[in-house]
């Protein structure tokens, strides 16, 4: 397995409001993105407090499925409650994150994501969209009322319809899947998949180089096409150990 990792300001923005995490090994570990909102010092502090909740939490995640969605759903909810609390302290009206995470402990994948970051799969050269935005577009898209790229360029496609320190409460979209047979896992930022296609991620995502490799290229094509957004991604690539 090789994990890698790349976030990048972009090509507009002054400042780096998403965040990333990495911890483990091909038995058990976490990748996740954070995409900060509420202006850079509010977008900032709420991506990095879901950051360091879950560096905190990992030590502890447990081994079971069902186990694993319930320590999930905790430290969203505590990381929610650390948001909202600071929002409070501070007197910021708007500040919140999206979260997309990837879990995996011997053959268990659990997913998690609130917001527009996104999970995807390659699995047999063929990519899959493992979430689905909380986000207006796509409520637009699902009514069909909009077109996948009429959703990059609407004006409204930074409103995201969930988000952790949006509401006291917060409901993540889990997927808890055994033994999945995936090549690579990719976890990122809207600033990626603004400018980039599914079509265009998958020809990164199935060349035969190093995750890192892969991680770069992907910064980079955004950036090329735009870069109008902070751009992460997180890559898990199984090489020696397959699964299934």
């Amino acid at each position: 397995m090789e994990l890698a990792f790349r976030t990048d300001r972009g090509q507009v923005r002054t400042q780096n409001e998403d965040a990333v995490l990495i911890l483990g090994d091909a038995i058990t570990g976490i990748a996740l993105v954070a995409d900060g909102m509420g202006g850079h010092a509010a977008g900032e502090v709420a991506s990095q407090i879901v950051i360091e909740e879950f560096r905190r939490a990992f030590p502890s995640l447990p081994a079971t499925p069902v186990e694993i969605e319930r320590w999930f759903r905790h430290h969203i909810d505590l990381a929610n409650d650390q948001v909202l609390q600071f929002a409070k302290q501070s007197n910021l009206v708007m500040m919140g994150t999206t979260v997309a995470a990837v879990c995996w402990n011997e053959e268990t994948v659990v997913i998690v994501h609130i917001g527009d970051s996104r999970v995807y799969a390659l699995q047999a050269n063929e990519l899959r969209r493992l979430t689905e935005d909380h986000s207006y577009v796509n409520v637009l898209k699902q009514l069909g009322e909009l077109t996948e790229e009429e959703m990059r360029v609407h004006p409204k496609r930074n409103v995201i319809t969930r988000a952790i320190g949006s509401s006291e409460q917060v409901e993540p979209d889990v997927q808890v899947l055994a033994d999945p047979e995936f090549d690579v896992i990719l976890i990122c930022t809207d600033g990626l998949t603004t400018h980039m296609t599914d079509v265009a991620i998958q020809h990164v995502l199935q060349q035969t180089v190093s995750a890192e490799q892969k991680a770069e290229q992907l910064i980079a094509e955004a950036n090329q096409l735009g870069g109008s957004d902070n751009i992460t991604v997180a890559l898990v690539q199984f090489t020696d150990r397959k699964r299934g």
